[in-house]
């Protein structure tokens, strides 16, 4: 692939900026200015389409993940909060990005219920830990401190009628 020649001016606050950015593989200002194209160019490509929506994000996320196993495994600790949720990003994430419909506004109700349907999976896979025998966060009560506000308004909702307005 030919490559072209361009000059960029910067401020020095820019220049600063890109001279401590740290870049796998790039140490130049000018590798350093090629990857940050190939990565906005990357994600203009992801809000396209969902498998590389999927691996953007996962990627995004492997820095706090391994930041978090490391930490995990010098503390001997475990969060499954954590690991569910961060293994939930990137799916969610990629949906929502490659899925909305732009120009067809007919398709927001569908939409608004997968996106829902999403978000409510996570809630349902959260719950679950709580079930579990075994400790699922670094906090005695994490889980339970959520739950328990939750099941009073499900309960709340459950005994009230929910009255609709007609143009809805």
């Amino acid at each position: 692939m030919k490559k072209v020649q361009i000059g960029v001016r910067v401020s020095h606050e820019d220049a600063e900026f890109i001279s401590k950015l740290q870049i796998d593989g790039a140490n130049t200002p000018s590798d350093k200015l090629r990857a940050i194209i190939e990565d906005a160019r990357r994600k203009a490509e992801s809000s396209q389409d969902f498998g590389v929506s999927f691996r953007t994000m996962k990627s995004e996320l492997s820095p706090i993940i391994e930041h978090l196993k490391r930490f995990e495994h010098e503390q001997n600790v475990r969060s499954g909060i954590l690991e569910r949720i961060l293994e939930w990003m990137p799916e969610f994430y990629a949906y929502v990005m490659t899925s909305f419909p732009i120009d067809d506004q007919k398709s927001l109700p569908e939409y608004e219920k997968v996106v829902t349907a999403k978000i409510f999976s996570i809630f349902e896979s959260l719950i679950q830990l709580e079930l579990s025998s075994r400790q699922q966060s670094y906090g005695d009560t994490v889980l339970q401190d959520h739950i328990k506000p939750l099941a009073r308004l499900i309960e709340i909702i459950n005994h009230v009628p929910v009255k609709r307005e007609e143009n809805q």
